[in-house]
């Protein structure tokens, strides 16, 4: 359960990443040299619209209102996504009633006339769905829509799942009593989503930019005298006034007939009937002039922001092919401006980050976003250089050189849609048909959005572009400056108004760049060997310079290959001194490779799946990126020169340094970031090589030769190996591989001594860790962790202990959140990792308030004593094994899954069995050995409490 509304934007670092694409030439291949003729609209959604409906959703309204739209869908095999979108959200809310839409949803979950309290939940746990990840749902300004991931795609399955979805959604019994709780646990849930800071950042942006509508005045989330004004009649009220057929919307899209699917939807919706009138729709305002066009936030906590909007009001009507068009254009010129942008912050000098985008949102606003990380105390030097971008761009046409190198990207994404079309996830595919509801389009198919750019592309000049960014910039920019100093307004609007008038940057000339002027110095790599782990489907190949390649090829989407390329030994190669760099990873790509600067690189993959991460993982360095078969190649040879032909420049690490300083206080203001950043080396031993950063001292003390020597060193050392998964040509690929990777000199392999690698989540000492945040004084995060085992030591054991995290937490959910309201997100895991072959800790904990950590206490310790005296109910342990072996068994065909499998031992037998019984280990577990696991390793003394409190206490009862 989860609100839908906008947070503080924190920018990260960004290093090269991959974008997720296919092969853009063999889709652009199959683009027909004729005029896109729209077929007559035959549905509700394409009613009044030319654009036309993907032939593959099957459509149509119930008798009663409720419309819906059904297709076909194999990613995953067997399993079903439903999603049910009812047309009410904060904006249909009345003053009073602000959050009410968040606590329906939430109560509906609570009981219905013919599922009492929680047993909904548990029907779909025994189908397979797990609470959370696999059934949630999520509240927004215009719509409340209920998810459903069933990994069951037989009638009977399908038919009961919904049974439970439309009776939460036409008889929902809001009982006073649970009301009582459920209010408490909706309040925990605003407390952990919106802590104080971002609380102020919302009141101060809300007035701003969205002055005149109704979203200047509404909180998702609501407040303590709404949500308390919420009587159980008076919910229930708001609830059959908003919950009714005609503001329903079914979307179903699976591995199953879509003649069943549709059926399924008739049976469960169709007896569905509203009772009283139609709600009246809101007022929903119209975009005005605030009373003062520039606001100011401080906070000693926020990151330093500027941020400009631009906006217009935004077209209620429905979506048309001309909409569409001038979508592609403003596409194309929002591109130019970000990539100019990008490339002024890369110059290192006022501006750490800066990007532009669009937001469309009916019944709301259109809104061009200019969002500025300006380097520590240089927010006014930072718009102005935005300005000179803006002004440039007002000033002249951009080059034919900038229009290509965006229509390339967008040619590239839209071939993308229509290549991995027939294996895009059904969940991906139902999410997109409930987001294209609100724009009143319909969704046509991959192709016909393909063939419209391909026809529009040639009128795209610099002039259109031009007139584009002209009207997309014309509207009077509303500044928001955010700053952990006070900046008067007044300052704020005399930088604003100079910056305005700033002289139009120019630009600078760019040289042509090729993969032609790029060479790899040694030559390509022989085969020497390979061999099989057949019942994986995976292949082994060696080359002659001691690269090993391991491959599994799947059809799971379409196009697609990932690669990546490890090396070294990361984080457990590092001794706790050496460890103090690896923060700066980000800045390694950041400065170019080989001929190529950051800037020329971006040029060069317009249009091209050749760009890739670098990351630091717990025993290895790797390369991670995604192309097609026409990429692949191009890709890896980039990589090759990585290794080999690195840039270590001072801007992008002085930009990486300046970003981390401006984030950095922001941790502190909630408990949840303090604990994810601080917490991790107790949960290793105290081990300081896990923690995400070093102190701030550190990351500003490092120099450029410091880094340089640093990754230079670590790129160089290390066996490497290239792990490919996907859809390739076997022959072709492994040829690819020697003519670039394979032209690397061969490497040794200094392994880390096993006292650097056998890493325990030992206690670190007596009584509780003790963290503390800086943001709301009554909220807390509580965990208790138990150090176990390696995930080899004992897999019986071990899947016994992942099984008790699975029945801890849903114990949790049911008694301590749901019957005493004491928390929004009780979480249980039981992490544990090939790479450190002794390494498990069990570990369960809650955001909650102060007062509520000795009821949180006494809660897990009754459980865990439970569970280790007497083992759980049968009902519980089947609902958890189907749970995760429905996982398990959805997660074989996933790429990821897979690429995940290819990082482990492939030498060490152990880990071959353990993969093989990915889902049947499950089968094997009994409330015997969950209950002698649980006895055996999460006794009162093997375990340690981590308490991330405020800084001053507060403990209220």
């Amino acid at each position: 359960m989860d609100l839908r509304f906008a947070s503080i934007s924190v920018f990260a670092f960004a290093s090269i990443q991959a974008p997720a694409t296919a092969d853009a030439q063999s889709a652009q291949a199959s683009i027909a040299p004729t005029v896109v003729v729209p077929r007559p609209a035959a549905s509700w959604p394409t009613i009044g619209s030319d654009v036309p409906l993907d032939p593959a959703w099957h459509t149509g309204t119930l008798a009663n209102g409720v419309r819906y739209a059904v297709r076909r869908g194999k990613q995953p095999p067997g399993t079903i996504s439903v999603r049910v979108r009812m047309d009410v959200g904060a904006l249909m809310e009345r003053d009073e009633q602000q959050g009410w839409s968040h606590l329906v949803e939430h109560m509906v979950f609570r009981g219905t006339a013919h599922y009492p309290d929680g047993e909904g939940v548990r029907v779909w746990q025994r189908l397979g769905a797990s609470f959370g990840s696999d059934t949630n749902a999520f509240t927004a300004l215009r719509s409340t829509t209920y998810a459903l991931d069933l990994p069951r795609a037989d009638a009977a399955s399908y038919s009961q799942a919904l049974s439970v979805l439309s009776d939460m959604l036409t008889s929902a019994t809001i009982d006073p009593k649970l009301l009582t709780t459920e209010r408490a646990v909706v309040m925990a849930e605003r407390a952990q989503r919106m802590p104080p800071l971002v609380r102020k950042m919302r009141e101060t942006t809300q007035p701003l930019f969205f002055a005149g509508t109704k979203s200047a005045t509404r909180d998702i989330a609501g407040n303590d005298a709404t949500l308390n004004g919420a009587s159980a009649s008076a919910l229930r009220a708001y609830y059959k006034a908003w919950y009714r057929p005609s503001r329903a919307v079914v979307v179903v899209v699976g591995d199953a007939d879509p003649a069943l699917l549709e059926q399924g939807v008739r049976t469960a919706f169709g007896a569905w009937t509203a009772e009283g009138a139609e709600p009246t729709e809101p007022d929903y305002g119209t975009p005005r002039a605030p009373a003062t066009s520039v606001a100011t936030v401080s906070d000693p906590q926020l990151p330093s922001q500027a941020i400009l909007a631009l906006v217009t009001p935004h077209d209620d009507g429905v979506y048309t092919i001309a909409r569409q068009q001038r979508n592609f254009v403003d596409a194309v010129a929002i591109g130019i401006l970000r990539r100019r942008l990008d490339s002024v912050a890369q110059r290192g000098e006022s501006i750490i980050l800066a990007t532009v985008g669009v937001t469309r949102q009916r019944h709301i606003e259109d809104e061009v976003i200019v969002a500025i990380t300006p380097k520590p105390g240089q927010w006014s030097q930072a718009l102005e250089a935005t300005y000179r971008v803006l002004n440039g761009a007002l000033a002249a046409p951009p080059s034919q050189a900038e229009v290509d190198e965006q229509t390339a990207k967008l040619i590239q994404s839209l071939s993308s849609a229509v290549s991995t079309e027939q294996t895009l996830a059904s969940a991906a595919v139902a999410n997109g048909f409930v987001g294209s509801i609100d724009q009143q389009g319909g969704t046509a198919a991959p192709i016909f959005y393909l063939r419209l750019f391909a026809l529009q592309r040639a009128t795209l000049t610099p002039d259109v572009i031009q007139s584009a960014i002209k009207r997309l910039l014309a509207p009077d920019p509303r500044l928001l400056i955010a700053s952990n100093v006070p900046v008067p307004v007044e300052t704020a609007a005399k930088a604003l108004a100079s910056s305005r008038a700033a002289a139009a940057d120019a630009g600078v000339a760019v040289r042509e760049v090729s993969l032609a002027q790029l060479t790899l110095a040694g030559q390509p790599a022989t085969v020497t060997g390979s061999d099989k782990i057949a019942d994986l489907g995976i292949e082994r190949v060696h080359l002659s310079n001691g690269v090993e390649i391991d491959l599994k090829q799947t059809a799971f989407e379409k196009n697609r290959i990932r690669v990546v390329v490890t090396f070294g030994h990361g984080l457990l190669g590092e001794t706790t001194a050496g460890a103090s760099s690896l923060w700066s990873s980000a800045a390694v790509t950041a400065g170019g490779i080989g001929p190529f600067s950051a800037d020329e690189l971006e040029r060069l993959g317009a249009g091209r799946a050749i760009l890739f991460g670098f990351g630091v993982g717990v025993d290895r360095f790797t390369f991670t990126g995604a192309s097609g078969r026409r990429d692949v190649e191009s890709m890896m040879k980039l990589m090759a020169a990585e290794l080999t032909q690195p840039q270590f420049r001072a801007a992008p690490l002085g930009r990486l340094r300046d970003a981390v300083g401006v984030g950095y206080q922001s941790t502190f203001s909630q408990p949840v970031s303090v604990f994810q950043r601080f917490g991790a080396p107790y949960l290793h031993g105290g081990d300081a090589r896990f923690a995400p950063l070093p102190p701030l001292s550190t990351v500003e003390g490092l120099t450029l030769p410091d880094f340089r020597s640093f990754w230079s060193k670590r790129l160089a050392s290390g066996p490497l190996r290239v792990l490919i998964v996907g859809d390739f040509d076997r022959d072709a690929t492994v040829a690819a591989v020697a003519r670039t990777i394979g032209t690397l000199a061969p490497r040794t392999d200094d392994r880390p001594p096993a006292s650097l690698v056998d890493v325990k989540a030992d206690v670190p000492a007596r009584g509780p860790v003790q963290l503390h945040h800086e943001g709301d004084p009554l909220q807390a995060v509580v965990a208790k962790a138990y150090p176990t085992i390696g995930l080899l030591d004992d897999v019986p054991t071990s899947t016994a202990l992942d099984i008790a995290a699975r029945l801890v937490e849903t114990r949790m959910i049911e008694q301590f959140r749901e019957q005493q309201g004491g928390t929004y997100s009780p979480f249980a895991s039981h992490p544990q990792s090939s790479a450190m072959p002794h390494y498990g800790v069990f570990l369960a904990g809650a955001q909650l308030q102060t007062g509520r950590i000795d009821d949180f206490t006494r809660a897990l310790n009754a459980i865990i004593v439970d569970l280790g005296a007497h083992g759980p109910t049968p009902d519980a342990l089947a609902r958890a094994r189907t749970v995760a072996s429905s996982a398990s068994e959805r997660a074989l065909s996933d790429n990821g899954y897979w690429m995940n499998v290819l990082t482990g031992d492939l030498d060490d037998p152990r880990y071959l069995a353990f993969t093989k019984a990915a889902v049947s280990r499950w089968t094997d577990v009994t409330p015997a050995t969950v209950k002698a696991a649980v006895a055996r390793y999460l006794r009162p003394e093997r375990g340690f409490a981590i308490e991330v409190l405020p800084v001053a206490p507060t403990v209220t009862k």
